[in-house]
């Protein structure tokens, strides 16, 4: 029987400061792990808090697991190392 592999994104935040669009991103692979992630992009080259949350969780710093949790506390995968 083969699993089937998924992925997604979840925003966790969403806040524009000063022209910057910044999030706080979980990345899943369902069922293996999952990470998040935190990134600004400039709003102006962007088109909307999509395009924002596809760049931070492309190109965004990762968060410790004890941050990722404390945002996604409901994910029950093993976070990735």
């Amino acid at each position: 029987m083969e699993t089937t592999i998924t992925q997604r994104r979840i925003e966790g935040r969403y806040w524009n400061a000063n022209g910057k669009g910044i999030a706080i991103v979980a990345s899943i692979t369902n069922p293996i792990d999952w990470a998040a992630y935190i990134g600004a992009g400039d709003s102006e080259e962007m088109d909307c808090t999509e395009d924002c949350i596809k760049e931070v969780a492309e190109y965004g710093v990762k968060l410790s697991e004890k941050d990722a949790r404390h945002f996604f506390p409901d994910i029950e995968l093993p976070y990735r190392r």
